[in-house]
């Protein structure tokens, strides 16, 4: 199956039906992509004999997922009133104390990642960057991304393990 093909045959049909649903052309346009990287990470796993309904069901459900997110969001912002004053008290000083020597032990945990790994872990998990935008930026493929950051969290892992009791003293 030419991955092409199946592109140039689907991605404006998909993007029209994706912009019923999500209703806005940009998102659908970023639903798209999503869903042809799926796409093409399915097809190296399987034989996906049918291309378009694969698609379309793959993309009504990220967008039925989107759509889910902005509902809980909605929410979230219209439960907040933005006017009520600001009722919690500033942390302690022994609490910011505390705080600041988890900071400290996490940012030594993830400055301990070889250079590429650091890059890929800190590009996904503070700047949110999904994994094919960290490989465009990184100019390498989404295996290798997985790859980056399986090995970062591995690390992180161990690492937490280690250093559990100086997490565990709030």
């Amino acid at each position: 199956m030419n991955f092409e093909t199946v592109y140039i045959d689907h991605q404006s049909e998909l993007q029209l039906h994706l912009s019923r649903i999500v209703d806005c052309p940009d998102i659908a346009a970023e639903l798209v992509q999503e869903c042809f990287i799926i796409f093409s990470r399915e097809a190296r796993k399987q034989i996906i004999e049918h291309p378009r309904g694969f698609l379309f069901q793959t993309a009504k459900n990220l967008a039925y997922d989107h759509i889910k997110h902005r509902k809980v969001i909605e929410k979230h912002l219209n439960n907040t009133d933005p006017t009520q004053a600001v009722r919690d008290e500033l942390p302690s000083t022994e609490h910011l104390a505390i705080v600041n020597e988890k900071l400290s032990i996490f940012s030594n945990i993830v400055d301990e990642l070889p250079d590429r790994a650091r890059e890929a872990f800190i590009l996904n998990r503070v700047y949110g960057m999904t994994y094919a935008e960290i490989a465009v930026e990184m100019s390498i493929t989404d295996s290798a991304v997985e790859k980056l950051l399986a090995r970062a969290l591995l690390h992180c892992r161990k690492q937490f393990k280690i250093h559990q009791a100086d997490f565990s003293n709030d």
